[in-house]
């Protein structure tokens, strides 16, 4: 794609920002594209140019105000905002404040990101003082896999069929992971309970195989008390012992299905990969829920 084009498609999406290539760079290996997440604009990016920048000239041209959360999904970002330099691997996430100057770089080598589209007023509405933008969230912050699963293929751990077209959810997640503290997940600043109930659930979902797991550890873990948890679970029709049982079921019944015919795991490994201790109880569980042993849906599932 020829330079220019590619950096019209930013600016048509993005507002004034500006591509800047490498010396005598005229085509862009890349593209710009744009989808929607939770009635919010996301850009997909893809370029190998040196660098990304806004201007005081490029803010003062722009009428909408956004935060932008960055998804970097190949390549890195080296980001100059608010007076602090982050780099951005893959997998990490990044706030940038539309108001503010900044430059992204590339040093013309291929890079891929996406970029969410917070309108900035209704964003901050709700977010306090503490708010870190301008710095990144790493793999080792405890809201990180939430916010991954938020994007991973699906969402349907963190975005039900009501949220997917409304973004407080994603709002609620992204405060949360940017506001600092001592590290652990505070779902009680969820802006209702159905994202704190969602939350929770999405801790429970990638930790299945915990024996250990129970609505204290979980309660413990997202902020909340025992019993404000348990009513989150019963206001939606199930109870903490009721969801755990059909998730840790429905992950059993998923590593059968890839298990290929003659190669498998043992049954045993299965059960106990999904978070249960004891073999009989899983056998009379499975039964239950799919109408035949594990063996038998086994074979009848191959992979």
């Amino acid at each position: 794609m020829h330079f220019e084009e590619w950096d019209a498609r930013l600016r048509t999406t993005c507002g004034n920002y500006y591509g800047v290539p490498g010396a005598r760079q005229r085509e862009v290996n890349g593209y710009v594209r744009s989808f929607s997440l939770c009635g919010l604009d996301v850009a997909d990016f893809a370029c190998d140019l040196d660098q990304i920048i806004r201007t005081r000239k490029g803010i003062q041209q722009d009428d909408s105000e956004y935060i932008f959360l960055l998804l970097q999904l190949k390549g890195n970002s080296r980001i100059d905002h608010r007076g602090r330099h982050e780099t951005l691997d893959p997998g990490e996430f990044y706030l940038l404040d539309s108001t503010c100057e900044a430059s992204i770089g590339y040093g013309c080598r291929d890079a891929q990101f996406i970029s969410v589209h917070m309108p900035r007023g209704s964003f901050l509405l709700e977010a306090d003082d503490r708010l870190d933008i301008g710095r990144k969230l790493g793999a080792a912050h405890p809201m990180h896999a939430a916010m991954q699963a938020f994007f991973s293929a699906g969402r349907t751990a963190l975005a039900s069929q009501r949220t997917r077209g409304d973004p407080r959810f994603l709002y609620d997640l992204t405060r949360m992971a940017f506001t600092p503290g001592d590290g652990s997940i505070d779902a009680a600043r969820a802006s209702s309970r159905e994202n704190r109930f969602a939350l929770a659930v999405s801790l429970m979902e990638r930790n299945l195989h915990r024996a250990d797991m129970s609505l204290g550890w979980l309660a413990q873990r997202i902020g909340i008390s025992e019993r404000q948890l348990q009513r989150d679970f019963l206001d939606q029709g199930t109870s903490f012992v009721r969801l755990l049982r059909q998730k840790r079921l429905a992950l059993a019944a998923e590593l059968l299905r890839r298990n290929r015919r003659g190669a498998a795991l043992p049954i045993t490994d299965i059960a106990f990969g999904a978070g249960f201790n004891d073999i009989s109880n899983f056998n009379r569980a499975f039964k239950g829920r799919y109408g035949c042993a594990p063996s038998e849906y086994l074979h009848s599932h191959p992979n």
